[in-house]
């Protein structure tokens, strides 16, 4: 019964011994729970303060370290969550979340609304990976991000999102992105004969947030794209409970917390598992081999932490992007499998005989694979 009061999360610590490491991972039990000097805590409140579970050595100067959270320190907020999780220590060198417990994020968070079997729904597509696209550059009027969308629905794709920086700009303010691309591609679907999303991008002000999702439902929109490194990430939960549409997150902002060997957060609990378990239906995240830094390996590993059993959490869409190319879309599906979306841009404008025969040439590709 003691076990059900707490959770355990696990951190990579750089030490050079492992006396250095415990002493490393005991000031993470002391900055993470009571943050003061435990023998200043009230002896009635000291179970309070969190406990090393185990270390492990990893690698040279590399500590793998287990540590015990009472379940009284979260409450039942996500954000005091991630607060307990990583807070202060992210202030201090060599200190990298790597994972928490499934379960008590199954417990806590509520998980997307759809996930891949609900996107998969709406789309009336099964056994074979989808197709996305992104509406840019900023600076275009609605009229011609949506005479772009029109001709990708055309072509057939099946899914396509505004660019992460189209915002509420004067040359494309949100209202008006949304009417004009909504009534673009629901003309494209005429021509295509099948369904295509349209997902327009909602981040601003958490409370904004809110308002542009429930405004762009009323206008027809078929999921949103959020950055939750910029809304919040409990913004995220806020949406899934909403749960009229999916949500596709945007990594925008992450950046710092990702990319270094010995500090911030490992990308396929941040990714994968965090923010699946905050509510995305859709993470899109930076594919290796284009102008991003991550490894395949790690890759493969976002995508099994979107897809992993975790309890009646539905799994989430990885969705790689940044430099895909559309000639390389079969090396991409044979490494991923069908539970991926692949997101495509800049190849596809690239296209010598347009968007339309571009988005065609996308469609077939995925339609064809493994046949």
């Amino acid at each position: 019964m003691e076990q059900l009061n707490y959770f355990s999360a696990d951190y990579q610590i750089t030490a050079d011994s492992k006396i250095e490491a415990e002493t490393i991972a005991r000031n993470i039990c002391i900055e993470q729970s009571v943050e003061m000097p435990p023998e200043t805590v009230p002896v009635h409140i000291r179970s309070s303060i969190a406990a090393i579970e185990s270390i492990e050595f990893i690698s040279e100067k590399r500590w793998r370290a287990r540590i015990r959270f009472p379940k009284i320190l979260v409450g039942s907020e996500p954000t005091q969550f991630l607060n307990v999780l990583y807070g202060n220590s992210s202030l201090q060198p060599g200190i990298k979340l790597l994972d928490t417990e499934g379960a008590y994020l199954n417990e806590l968070l509520p998980g997307p609304s759809f996930g891949i079997p609900g996107v998969r729904k709406l789309l009336d597509i099964q056994g074979r990976a989808l197709s996305c696209t992104a509406l840019k550059p900023i600076g275009l009027t609605p009229g011609e991000l949506a005479e772009r969308a029109y001709k990708f629905s055309s072509g057939g794709i099946d899914i396509i999102k505004d660019d992460h920086g189209l915002a509420n700009q004067s040359s494309a303010d949100f209202r008006s992105r949304v009417i004009s691309c909504v009534r673009a591609v629901r003309k494209g679907e005429q021509k295509s004969g099948k369904r295509t999303l349209y997902f327009p991008n909602i981040t601003t002000s958490p409370s904004q947030t809110i308002k542009r999702y429930e405004e762009a439902v009323s206008l027809g929109a078929d999921g949103v794209l959020v950055s939750p490194q910029l809304t919040g990430p409990e913004t995220l939960c806020e949406l899934s409970a909403i749960g009229s549409v999916p949500v596709m997150a945007h990594p925008a902002f992450s950046g710092s917390f990702l990319i270094h060997d010995a500090q911030g957060i490992a990308a396929p609990f941040y990714l994968g598992k965090l923010w699946r378990a905050f509510g995305a239906d859709c993470v899109i995240y930076p594919n290796t081999r284009g102008r991003f830094t991550f490894g395949i390996d790690l890759c493969k590993e976002i995508n099994r932490q979107c897809r992993a059993e975790m309890g009646d959490i539905h799994p989430s869409f990885p969705t790689p992007g940044g430099g895909i190319n559309r000639e390389s879309v079969s090396v991409w599906l044979n490494e991923y499998g069908k539970d991926t979306i692949l997101l495509v841009g800049g190849s596809l404008y690239q296209h010598p005989d347009g968007l339309e025969r571009a988005a065609q040439e996308f469609q077939h590709t995925l339609e064809s694979h493994g046949q």
